[in-house]
């Protein structure tokens, strides 16, 4: 399973009891993944927030993203927020127009909401969606 896909603790232990193994045998056998390093949410997370990140992502779908694959809500937070090396949304926001070659406007502001940004960000960078 860990060959096909990074997966995180909790997607782990629910594809090794869907799989038909007991609870207990897939909650030692995550245990013993993590302990060899197999398995890591917080890397997990990091990894998966900077790659959404250089790909144009906002921090809500970046958290929806790891939140459905089962990451703790707070190394969500931590990731999004490290995501961000610092910078403010607005400038990832307005790096992510520039990619896509849109300029301010209705438009714009759809991209970026439909990208994972605020809608806050989206009228700060993009104007209001009128």
């Amino acid at each position: 399973m860990l060959a096909r896909a990074t997966l995180s603790e909790a997607a782990l232990h629910e594809r090794l009891v869907a799989k038909g193994y007991q609870p207990e045998t897939a909650e030692r056998t995550v245990a013993r993944c993590r302990e060899l390093g197999y398995v890591s949410d917080a890397r997990l997370a990091t990894e998966r927030a900077r790659a959404l990140r250089s790909r144009g992502s906002g921090s809500l779908r970046i958290a929806a993203d790891l939140a459905a694959r089962g990451v703790p809500q707070a190394l969500v937070a931590r990731a999004v927020a490290e995501s961000r090396a610092g910078e403010p949304e607005a400038d990832w926001a307005r790096r992510a127009l520039t990619a896509a070659a849109v300029s301010r406007g209705p438009r714009a502001w759809r991209f970026l909401v439909s990208r994972g940004f605020d809608e806050d960000v989206a009228s700060e960078v993009a104007g209001a969606p009128d």
